[in-house]
């Protein structure tokens, strides 16, 4: 059992939508951008070991500045894909609806000559 979502998510760097892959599986997510990815494998009765670069490092790398808790909720979407309590249309809209937040917030950070400078 496993699905993928594309998430399209905005660079201000390019000015345009990357698209980051999701695969979820039973014994694993991985999200991806291009080569960059992370990945969480699931582990009974402990929180899922993550590898590779942190999501947040990832988005970045591309002046997407998404809120703290992104990569709980992708998480989050996950284990409950994993339980059945989302299925396959469900948990892509849940994940686009993260990407949509991020999106938001990616469009209302400062702008002005003295933020810019900063990211």
């Amino acid at each position: 059992m496993s699905t993928k979502v594309e998430l399209h998510i905005f660079s201000p760097r390019w000015g345009h939508e990357d698209t980051y892959e999701v695969e979820l599986d039973r014994d694993f997510m991985e999200i991806t951008m291009q080569v960059r990815k992370t990945r969480a494998k699931w582990v009974d009765n402990l929180d899922p070991e993550w590898s590779g670069e942190p999501l947040e490092h990832i988005m970045n790398n591309d002046s997407i500045y998404p809120p703290a808790v992104t990569q709980d909720l992708f998480e989050h979407a996950w284990k409950a894909w994993r339980d059945g309590d989302l299925n396959d249309d469900e948990v892509k809209r849940e994940l686009e609806a993260v990407a949509d937040w991020i999106n938001t917030v990616t469009q209302s950070k400062p702008r002005s000559e003295f933020w810019r400078k900063y990211f």
